[in-house]
């Protein structure tokens, strides 16, 4: 088990995953967050995305948008995709006054302002 399971397994309750629609394509994605509101005294989560192709950097920028941080593994993204998504998500999270680092090797933190990041 890695870091990244440890920490989306203290996290996120399994029992809480489910099907969300996005409305402008009408594609589905699992959801294996909660919403804020469904669990007492949480209000903000870190989402793990594991984009193979450039358009997922949508579904990564609405969580950002959103304010939540989000752990992006590009390990089996695209190679000719990889520069442009962490391009993309670098100025979707400086247009949220936010900031994204490397934190491992092809595994990159994007977070909003609201949550800070702090790193040798």
């Amino acid at each position: 088990m890695g870091l990244l399971d440890s920490v989306k397994g203290w996290l996120y309750d399994d029992e809480t995953q489910e099907i969300e629609t996005f409305p402008d394509d009408g594609s589905e994605y699992q959801k294996d967050y909660q919403d804020s509101k469904s669990v007492q005294g949480i209000d903000a989560f870190i989402i793990v995305e594991k984009p193979v192709h450039f358009v997922e950097a949508e579904r990564i920028s609405r969580h950002i948008k959103d304010g939540r941080a989000v752990i992006v593994n590009t390990e089996n993204t695209v190679p000719e995709e990889k520069q442009r998504l962490i391009d993309f998500l670098s100025g979707v999270a400086m247009a949220k006054d936010g900031m994204i680092a490397k934190i491992y090797q092809n595994v990159f933190i994007c977070a909003p302002k609201n949550i800070g990041v702090v790193g040798e």
